[in-house]
């Protein structure tokens, strides 16, 4: 089922809106200081995914496109609502195509500041809680920048944030969010990653955690297994990453 409904949901700090995404990976209820429901997508440079998972994840949903992303989208045969970047990856027959069909483009000079990525994010729609993929496999120093350009994304939108395609995903949860994950597939390795200093708890997996502290200088909560139908993982202060790695997916 769909990002179709949600309710909120009470902690001591503050209101929490509590979504229900079903994605090929499984099922996520997110406990989360988003102040919407639904999600868009957004399709980044990075590796592509798979075309039958791009169609199920996106199917329904407004999508945006940072340079190279329109390549699956237009693969897909969805009409994107942006194409936002400087052109310089994205192959020209899908720029022209892009250009034929009258897709809103926002194109830069190559040598700027801001990566793609970063001009997507600054032109979403106001507070658009996000799946995006494109994202993982290439150089390291384009993935620690879209991490990190996430990470200020929904610190600066209050919105739930996840990085996914057919092999990896991460949940990105700050102070006060929790999750709850049903597998809907195989998993090689469930991960923790302080993107800060932060205190989580974990269950439903072999090494499960209580308030435990995860340091950036430290960072051990790595390759767990689930164990239990939910995962269950709250992120009681700090910032930190819910990160899965399908089985049986080579990484690319």
């Amino acid at each position: 089922k769909r990002a179709d409904y949600y309710k909120t949901c009470s902690s001591q700090k503050e209101i929490l809106m509590e979504l229900n995404l079903t994605l090929p990976q499984g099922n996520f209820i997110l406990k989360n200081s988003a102040e919407k429901e639904d999600f868009v997508i957004a399709a980044a440079g990075g590796r592509k995914p798979e075309l039958s998972w791009f169609k199920k994840a996106a199917c329904g949903r407004k999508i945006y496109c940072a340079d190279r992303g329109i390549e699956i989208c237009f693969d897909a045969g969805f009409k994107p609502e942006l194409l936002c970047g400087d052109a310089d990856s994205a192959a020209l027959a899908y720029l022209q195509k892009a250009k034929d069909e009258k897709i809103k483009a926002l194109l830069f000079n190559p040598a700027k500041d801001d990566t793609d990525l970063q001009l997507l994010l600054n032109n979403l729609p106001l507070k658009s809680n996000l799946l995006i993929t494109g994202i993982w496999g290439g150089r390291f120093d384009h993935l620690y920048s879209n991490v990190f350009s996430l990470c200020s994304y929904k610190k600066r939108t209050n919105t739930a944030v996840i990085m996914t395609d057919e092999q990896e995903l991460m949940v990105l949860l700050a102070a006060g969010e929790s999750l709850e994950f049903t597998a809907g597939a195989d998993f090689q390795a469930l991960s923790l990653i302080p993107l800060e200093n932060s205190c989580v708890s974990l269950s439903g997996t072999r090494w499960s955690l209580k308030k435990a502290e995860l340091l950036t200088s430290y960072p051990y909560a790595v390759s767990n297994e689930i164990t239990s139908e939910v995962v269950k993982m709250s992120c009681h202060s700090g910032f930190a990453g819910f990160y899965l790695k399908i089985a049986g997916k080579e990484l690319l």
